[in-house]
């Protein structure tokens, strides 16, 4: 039995040809579909006893999660993707090393604080939650005013990660399948192939550690002042890969999935 994957296509900046290309190659069946914002995902054609990998949007996953009883259907445990659960067991290894969590609100009430407190001029913010409802930014010192919009937009008691800027020279985004590193590229400042070896060794590390936060996920690897950092970590089923080499991407997932549906049916 092989696995079939379930994809879909009309997502913005994503190249899913190159990913339908690759399961068609490996002689795996493939079902492209479309879906826009508010609408719901019928699922009554697909059998949900046949090994399905699911590939999209934050909401195609989540109807994939809550609608459809696929194994594995998609690897996106949102809950393992808060930086409060991932840093509780990978925080030696993070950029953001000197953080704290804390409601927007009260981010806001301590800001002059935290203003003068931290040694550097500008704070790095990004939300705690795995569905990233905003993009990580820095904000300098005087910018309250972008707090209190963001703060408006998302709701006072939005967790946030709050850390010290950093210098960043270069990111990279590396799959994990079952423990094992199948794929790399860099993403910043430019898109590339080329992975130094000491990023794809500290790629391995987070592969090999006891907590895994699911069974296919992404990661980010950044470089400060010459060392490696694990910036964060992403599901797989709605994450970018970039100019990554898609075929062992499908590969390692593919053989990933079926081994979890046997678990299941065998």
């Amino acid at each position: 039995m092989k696995p079939e994957w379930l994809i879909q296509t009309n997502i913005d900046d994503v190249d899913t040809d190159s990913m339908i290309a690759a399961v068609r190659s490996q002689g795996m069946k493939v079902h492209p579909v479309e879906l826009h914002l508010g609408e719901q995902m019928g699922f009554g054609q697909y059998d949900s006893q046949t090994c399905t990998i699911c590939y999209g949007s934050i909401d195609f996953v989540h109807q994939v999660q809550h609608r459809a009883p696929m194994i594995p259907g998609a690897w996106a445990n949102f809950n393992h993707m808060k930086c409060s659960t991932y840093y509780a067991y990978l925080g030696k290894y993070l950029l953001n090393s000197q953080y704290r969590i804390i409601p927007m609100g009260e981010l806001l009430r301590q800001w002059e604080k935290l203003a003068i407190t931290t040694p550097c001029k500008s704070l790095f913010i990004r939300p705690d939650s795995g569905t990233k409802p905003f993009t990580g930014y820095v904000y300098k010192h005087d910018e309250r005013h972008k707090i209190q919009l963001l703060e408006q937009s998302v709701g006072p008691e939005t967790l946030v990660i709050v850390a010290p800027e950093k210098p960043i020279t270069a990111e990279w985004r590396f799959v994990i399948c079952d423990r094992k590193v199948v794929a790399g590229c860099q993403y910043l400042p430019v898109e590339s192939t080329f992975c130094p070896p000491s990023s794809f060794r500290l790629a391995e590390i987070i592969a090999t550690q006891e907590w895994q936060p699911d069974i296919c996920y992404t990661i980010d690897i950044a470089e400060s002042e010459g060392k490696m950092y694990l910036l964060e970590i992403n599901s797989f089923s709605c994450a970018g890969f970039y100019c990554c080499e898609m075929s062992p991407i499908i590969e390692y997932a593919s053989k990933a999935a079926l081994n979890e549906w046997e678990e299941f049916y065998v």
